[in-house]
């Protein structure tokens, strides 16, 4: 008993940690491809992504799911190209404090409402950076869409370098998780 009263309290925090994460995944693909058939890849320039050092930590990441998926990076003439497009955009949040003080008896012994007290409450508006990537893996001799991807999360402009590596890694991980579709 006294181990399920230790475990509850971090069971609740390991709870509220996955439900604090804003990470956002969805993939797409054509039904028609057969996906088996692609084995080596490259990256197409991505000229709206502005930063190199967000570029490179986003090309080794997607390097590394893809090459422990069974493909294999090829500068020649891959089979797929790689096609990544990122976007900042900001969104409104709001954080609602309330704070309350008072006494009373509740639901007393005659079923009455005993005495109530006061409280307040102060809402605060921000704008809170939010990025997205897309990565379109193309059909380099159609020169066809054939499979998607989309990662949502709010950013963290505190966080070191080690972190913003972690959070691209992990996002791009559940991102390609779905590739390759499975067979038809």
């Amino acid at each position: 008993m006294r181990r399920m009263l230790l475990a509850t309290p971090c069971l609740l925090v390991l709870g509220a940690l996955v439900a604090c994460s804003t990470l956002q995944v969805n993939s797409d693909y054509d039904r028609a491809v057969d996906f088996s058939g692609y084995k080596t890849f490259d990256f197409l320039p991505a000229p709206e992504i502005k930063s190199p050092l967000v570029y490179e930590r986003i090309v080794t990441a997607v390097e590394a799911e893809l090459i422990g998926k069974g493909l294999r990076r090829e500068t020649g003439s891959p089979a797929l190209l790689v096609a990544l497009h990122g976007r900042l955009s900001k969104q409104t949040q709001l954080d609602t404090t309330s704070y309350g003080y008072g006494w009373g008896r509740g639901w007393g012994y005659y079923g009455r409402w005993g005495y109530g007290g006061a409280g307040s409450s102060t809402t605060t508006v921000r704008e809170v950076p939010v990025g997205m990537l897309i990565i379109d893996l193309v059909d380099a001799r159609e020169k066809k869409l054939v499979w998607q991807g989309t990662a949502s999360d709010t950013l963290d402009p505190q966080s070191s370098p080690e972190q913003k590596d972690q959070r691209v890694k992990e996002a791009i991980k559940e991102m390609l998780a779905s590739f390759p579709p499975p067979s038809k």
